[in-house]
């Protein structure tokens, strides 16, 4: 169902917190009317976003303080965007809050508020996205927010993250149903989810708002930083760039095709260079072996010089060992014929006579 403007809810905000058992401060109430006075001449328009089922109308309804969207805790609901104007103080001060279908029902329903999402988004002033605090699946949550509402982020656009039905957080049975707040150890859990949230959004701490429909918890500071954030004038932020589901297809099927023809290439260069570095392996390996056969020939070389060279030195003693025998022998030789000749010329008659010959020698 489509609710016009002209049919918006004149529920007093305030009031119906007060009869709900919310407890509001007059500095508190004051803050948020001075921030929703400086918004000027027109309704801002404000976008619940959420996976289906994470009570999203549920949450419209408790801030509305009455039931203005269809709920159901078998099938999702919302179909269409709904709108309602949320009065802040009397008559005047009001922002418009579009309740939007939730993603995660189905493949089919999913593509199709691709198409809403992209259209509706450019005219929002603020979203925000509602998380069920006990629910660990946020796939398709990822899967939109990353690829529709970052880019708005990026541009600017103001966000918050709503991390609602808090009281089913363990340990649930410490809720305070009377005073509608939680437990010592259950506010611990409850922070520690608001921080693992932010991480997983990359938001700041205090973009994430811990709430309860059902126990009017947290409504208040919901209120205070929807006001604080908007802007104070209209401005539209249209992108030309939101990737629809087969953007993202095509997208990814063209990085594969990239990163195939990139692992080929350096595939090509890697063998390429394998094959030159075995190539120039090679060729070290033949200039080694070829190193090695000139130092064995200069080896073998200088063995032969060293062998010819003792060769000569034995030839050469042994031509001196030839020579000194002979002299000796022919000294021996004269030696004797001396002798004998001495011995004759000692005899008489005969003795003469050698004599005389050898006065001519």
């Amino acid at each position: 169902m489509h609710t016009s403007l002209a049919d918006k809810t004149n529920a007093e905000f305030f009031k119906r917190l007060a009869q709900a058992g919310v407890a509001i401060t007059p500095e508190h109430k004051a803050s948020i009317e001075r921030a929703i006075n400086h918004i000027t001449g027109y309704v801002p328009k404000v976008g619940v976003f959420g996976k289906t089922g994470v009570g999203k109308s549920s949450l419209c309804n408790a801030l509305f303080g009455q039931d203005v969207f269809a709920i159901s805790d078998i099938q999702a609901c919302t179909r269409n965007p709904q709108e309602l104007v949320l009065s802040i103080s009397d008559g005047h001060g009001g922002i418009k809050l579009i309740d939007v279908p939730g993603v995660g029902e189905n493949s089919q329903r999913d593509q199709e508020y691709d198409e809403l999402y992209k259209r509706l988004l450019p005219e929002l002033d603020l979203m925000f996205w509602v998380f069920k605090a006990d629910d660990r699946a946020n796939a398709s949550d990822q899967d939109f927010y990353n690829r529709l509402i970052s880019p708005y982020i990026q541009a600017g656009k103001p966000f918050l993250a709503v991390l609602n039905q808090v009281d089913k957080i363990e340990p649930f049975r410490e809720w305070n149903e009377e005073q509608h707040t939680p437990g010592l150890r259950q506010l611990q859990n409850i922070k520690d989810k608001c921080s693992a949230v932010a991480h997983f959004l990359r938001l700041p701490l205090n973009q994430v708002i811990p709430v309860s429909a059902h126990e009017h918890y947290g409504l208040l500071e919901l209120v205070d930083a929807i006001v604080h954030a908007l802007p104070h004038e209209q401005k539209a932020i249209v992108l030309h760039t939101i990737e629809t589901a087969e953007d993202i297809r095509k997208k990814a099927a063209l990085e594969i095709e990239r990163a195939a023809v990139k692992a080929a290439e350096e595939a090509a260069q890697k063998l390429a260079l394998a094959q030159k570095e075995a190539h120039l392996n090679a060729q070290a390996e033949a200039l080694k072996e070829h190193e090695k056969r000139i130092q064995e020939l200069q080896r073998q070389a200088e063995e032969a010089q060293r062998q010819a060279e003792i060769m000569r030195r034995r030839a050469q003693e042994e031509s001196e060992r030839s020579y000194i025998s002979s002299s000796s022998r022919r000294e021996a030789q004269r030696s004797l014929g001396s002798r004998i000749l001495d011995a004759v010329e000692r005899i008489p008659v005969l003795g003469s006579v050698v004599g005389f010959f050898r006065s001519f020698f």
